[in-house]
């Protein structure tokens, strides 16, 4: 029997690879049409919100008008509920921003608030039995710039004292002379605020910053103006009625030394933990101008 008839009766190997080529290419176009057009179908499926339309972005504490706002398209997908919808824009207007607004991002519900924060906003929350007391003291010998408003401290005072001076004759002239005595003034008590040498809250100095525009923040954390501004010298602290009167009486003594020492954060809320990129910032430009 001559075999090779029937070699060329079998399908030959290259035809049907070349079926599966094409078969498989009418799947991949198919499938990309059915991508595309779902793609397609999503984009025209958009919600409208709002973003930044005001050149260089909104400041911080400024109040939201129509004009530095727009309605802006988003797919539907990319939509959360946190977002301010377009449809809400009267409602939001008025309102004030809590930090510094990018131009062209999307406005969310938590950057806005309803009123405008109060300056040393502390001093409205300050119980009625208690009282701010501020002292002078050099920042240098007291933690430099790690010790921050919401720190607790423990203040000791040394002042001169007068004691007797005798011979131990009972019936000499008792004379006196000048001790150093030193006694624990304030066991603990919170740092609420610092002052700089122009008697300008340094917290307050902060949430100024804080206002700008990020590169505008930058260049003036760069000035030796700004670093001067944050650098502390009187320490505004909150105490009892009791406390402040111990201080008035140790205040009185002549040749009287505060020794201030920082205590633990453990349970403390140090305020510029709220603000931990700007404090960041401020310490590396510290870093690079020593």
């Amino acid at each position: 029997m001559d075999l090779s008839t029937v070699k060329s009766v079998s399908p030959n190997k290259k035809l049907f690879k070349k079926i599966l080529a094409l078969l498989f290419s009418i799947l991949v176009i198919v499938v990309s049409f059915i991508v595309l057009n779902n793609a397609n179908e999503a984009a025209k499926d958009t919600v409208e919100v709002l973003k930044v339309s005001q050149s260089g972005g909104i400041p911080a504490y400024v109040a939201l008008t129509d004009k530095q706002i727009k309605k802006y398209a988003i797919i539907r997908k990319e939509y959360t509920e946190d977002m301010i919808l377009a449809e809400d824009l009267p409602s939001v207007t008025d309102k004030f921003t809590k930090y510094y607004l990018r131009d062209g991002s999307i406005l969310y519900k938590d950057q806005l608030m309803e009123e405008k924060p109060l300056q040393n906003e502390w001093l409205y929350e300050l119980g009625e039995e208690h009282e701010v007391l501020t002292l002078p003291y050099n920042f240098l010998e007291a933690g430099g710039d790690i010790l921050m408003p919401g720190d607790k401290v423990r203040i000791r005072v040394s002042f001169e004292q007068e004691v007797p001076d005798s011979s131990g004759n009972p019936n000499a002239f008792v004379s006196t002379r000048t001790q150093m005595k030193t006694e624990v003034l304030f066991d603990s008590i919170e740092v609420r605020d610092m002052l700089n040498s122009s008697s300008h809250s340094i917290y307050e100095v902060y949430k100024e910053v804080l206002k700008l525009s990020e590169d505008k923040r930058q260049e003036v954390m760069k000035s030796n103006d700004f670093l001067k501004s944050i650098q502390p010298r009187s320490l505004l602290l909150e105490g009892t009625r009791e406390q402040i009167d111990k201080f008035a009486k140790y205040n009185g003594y002549d040749g009287k030394k505060y020794l201030i020492t920082i205590l633990s954060r453990k349970n403390s809320q140090v305020i510029l933990d709220q603000l931990p990129t700007l404090q960041r910032e401020v310490e590396s430009w510290i870093n690079t101008t020593n």
